[in-house]
Formats: structure tokens, sequence, C-alpha cells
């Protein structure tokens, strides 16, 4: 499936070097707890590596990082969540860690549906039969809510993790003149509007410090998903880079709690309400 968008007017070379800051995984070397995979696409290697857990009927959190961020740069947190239950697997962009290629937002966006193709066919490989979910931070959620908006069979919840709703105001806080620009949102990743179609189980996390994406992109997608189940968490204090320093075993803790409630109905309580 392609995305119903097109995003040729935010892969000019000029916005693209706003947008995207590559780095090569210098390490280069395979996590000893992970097992990684180099996905041949149109000419470019993506590299997804995946921290299984031992239960192979534990959820699976599909992860899209952060501009800057590699996905070595998670290797750390890749055993966390296995602790906690879940199974995590971190996909990289062109150009980033040890894939090839160059970035930009329609490789972006257009990759990740591929992505998920090779990550499901390599679970059922392996037997692994727990519930899916997929997970942005900051830029990763663009690809993240592009797989829920497109696929609410096959995946059953959306993490967001300093997500946004707007582009352009991203790009206005990193240093892009937007107004001499010539581009509108109608030429960008349309998160909000995507959103208002996803009524899967939706999890969202926010720093109120945040100076790249203002808290307020996190209360608008709040605000305008439809899902039933959903849930802000605002981490006072806390920056875009920061939350999990601030929070520590709490922001696990608090998202498996979401996670595990997935599927559940809530019994109403007698009286009235």
């Amino acid at each position: 499936m392609k995305s119903k968008y097109t995003y040729e007017k935010l892969d000019t070379t000029l916005i693209s070097s706003f947008m995207f800051y590559p780095r090569a995984d210098e390490a280069g070397s395979p996590s000893a707890n992970a097992e990684d995979e180099l996905l041949q696409i149109d000419g470019a290697a993506l590299h997804i590596r995946y921290y299984l857990a031992a239960d192979k009927n534990a959820p699976l959190i599909l992860f899209f990082h952060g501009n800057g961020e590699i996905v070595a740069d998670y290797d750390d947190l890749g055993p966390v969540y296995n602790e906690h239950g879940l199974s995590f697997i971190a996909a990289e962009y062109r150009g980033y860690g040890r894939s090839s290629g160059r970035p930009s937002a329609t490789h972006m966006i257009e990759d990740a549906h591929l992505i998920l193709a090779a990550v499901m066919e390599k679970l059922d490989t392996l037997q692994y039969s727990g519930k899916l979910l997929v997970m942005g931070r900051s830029l990763g959620s663009a690809p993240a809510i592009e797989l829920a908006a497109s696929y609410p069979q096959e995946i059953k919840a959306l993490l967001l993790d300093s997500a946004f709703a707007f582009t352009l105001p991203v790009l206005q806080a990193i240093g892009f003149d937007v107004t001499s620009s010539g581009i509108s949102e109608d030429d960008c990743f349309h998160n909000i509007d995507k959103i208002r179609t996803i009524s899967l189980p939706t999890y969202i996390i926010h720093g109120q410090l945040d100076d790249i994406i203002n808290l307020n992109n996190a209360s608008e997608l709040q605000m305008e998903s439809p899902a039933s189940q959903k849930e802000f968490q605002c981490v006072p204090g806390a920056g875009h880079n920061n939350i999990m320093d601030i929070t520590g075993k709490m922001y696990f803790e608090v998202m498996l709690r979401f996670i595990n409630r997935i599927g559940k109905m809530r019994k109403k309580k007698p009286g009235i309400r």
C-alpha cells in the first residue's frame, strides 16, 4: 500500500538538509542480544534490529526513532523492553546507521510500508503471535502514524513519543525559513489529518517543556484522535530529549499498563454518572 499523500515539496535538497541529520553506525557490529536484518529496497539496504522477547505471545513494538538518532542508540533500551515483557523492533531510515541510500520524506513514508511487510513476514516465520504495535518518536511519528492509518487490522495500537501534529512549526523551530519557502501544511506529512482516521488504541507521551515540538502538538493529536481508548501523558519538566531521564522506569510501566488494557472492556460502575 502507498500513502494517499505525496511529499515532493519536502524532498528538495534544502528542506531535506533541515529535516534529516543522518549519521553512520560507527561500531557497525550487531548487539549481542539482538538479531539484524538488512532489507533490500529499491537499490537501498534498510537496517532492522529485532529485540525479541522469550515469550512469543508478548506484544511487539515496531519502532521508528527520532532525527539525529540511529537504531544502535537503542541497544541499551531493547533489553529493557524485553524485561517488561515486550519485543522491540527498531527500524532505520535511508542513510542512517547501517542503512544505505539518501533520506527523504517520500522514502521514509513509503519505506515504512515495506518495512512493516518484512517485519510481519519474519515474525510469522519465527511464530511470534503477539499483538503488533507501532511506535514513533519525534520524526518517527510520521511513519508510525502513516502505518496506523493504513493497516488498522494488522496493527493493534499506536504509541507516540514527542510527536508532531503539524510539520511547518517543527521546521521553523529547527531553523528553516518557512515563510519564504512556498510550502504549506498541505505539502507536508498530514499527521493531524491521518490521526483523525485512526480508531486504534492510542498512547501519547510528551515533555511539558519541549522546545522543538511544542506540547500543543500532543494536545492536538489527542483531541483529534477518534480512538475510544486513548491516553495522554504530559511529563512535567521534560524537554524533547530527556523524557526517559526524568521518568525512569515509569516510562515503561505506564506504557505497559496501557498496552495490557488493549482489547479489554472497562466495566462501568453502577449509578448516575
